[in-house]
């Protein structure tokens, strides 16, 4: 699903952001400043030597607030959380042609990396959310599960975070649950 040619890839830094802590296990995936070293450096941001713990709390305390985006009851409130994040993390939208065509950068290129991230993952959100409504932001349905996601399927029925894992053992319950049924 395109939503627009600037939300394609950052709306899903988001949800890699969100789901480095799996908060049903209380699992932490971004344990150091190297973790989110890694992160940065899988979406393009450019690191000048590892993170500090002081960027790896604000990289936390941005996953948060993304969380509270994904499960927000309304349009007007993810809105409302993503502008914040925007002001917050000193989003700097201007237009550059520096590989020779014209296109949207949203961050001072010198910005710290976790502010670079979290303005282009607000960015992304707020793509997909004014051009197709918050339907595509979901929190997995899996039982024991709340990774988050973004619905990019054609008819907006994805209901799991992966469909090879939580999906697979959905089906699985379902059919124990109709063989138990038929025993009985």
């Amino acid at each position: 699903m395109r939503f627009t040619s600037y939300s394609e890839g950052p709306a899903t830094w988001a949800e890699d952001l969100v789901n480095t802590y799996n908060v049903v296990r209380g699992k932490e995936k971004m344990p150091d400043p190297a973790a989110l070293a890694e992160l940065l450096i899988a979406h393009g941001i450019r690191i000048k030597g590892v993170p500090t713990n002081k960027d790896l709390e604000r990289a936390r305390t941005l996953r948060t607030a993304l969380r509270e985006v994904f499960g927000a009851p309304d349009e007007s409130t993810a809105i409302a959380l993503l502008n914040r994040i925007l002001a917050e993390h000193h989003a700097v939208p201007h237009y550059t042609d520096h590989d020779g065509e014209w296109h949207l950068h949203v961050t001072d290129p010198q910005a710290p990396p976790v502010d670079q991230y979290a303005v282009n993952a607000a960015m992304g959100l707020l793509g997909v959310i004014t051009t197709t409504g918050m339907s595509r932001l979901h929190i997995c349905d899996g039982n024991r599960c709340e990774e988050v996601f973004v619905d990019v399927s054609r008819n907006q029925s994805r209901r799991y975070c992966s469909p090879q894992i939580c999906g697979n053992r959905a089906s699985a319950a379902a059919h124990r649950a109709r063989r138990k049924g038929a025993t009985l």
